[in-house]
């Protein structure tokens, strides 16, 4: 994969501008298995602000629902 999708990849992914200088360095001079160890750690913190996400979600739809059997 060329560095510009690379780079494109990453910010598309919502990576920072540090995190995604830092990767690409390392692909560069390549320490692929230090870029890949980045990455995935980047992953796991997508998870963990997706799975907060999803949570509060729940939250409010079962806020919405107990509101809602009140008005009836």
């Amino acid at each position: 994969m060329d560095l510009p999708t690379i780079k494109q990849s990453l910010a598309d992914a919502g990576c920072g501008q540090k995190l995604s200088t830092e990767i690409l360095r390392m692909y560069e001079s390549g320490q692929y298995d230090d870029a890949l160890r980045k990455m995935k750690l980047a992953r796991c913190q997508a998870m963990c602000e997706l799975h907060e996400c999803s949570r509060k979600v729940d939250l409010l739809d079962f806020f919405n629902q107990k509101s809602g059997k009140r008005e009836n």
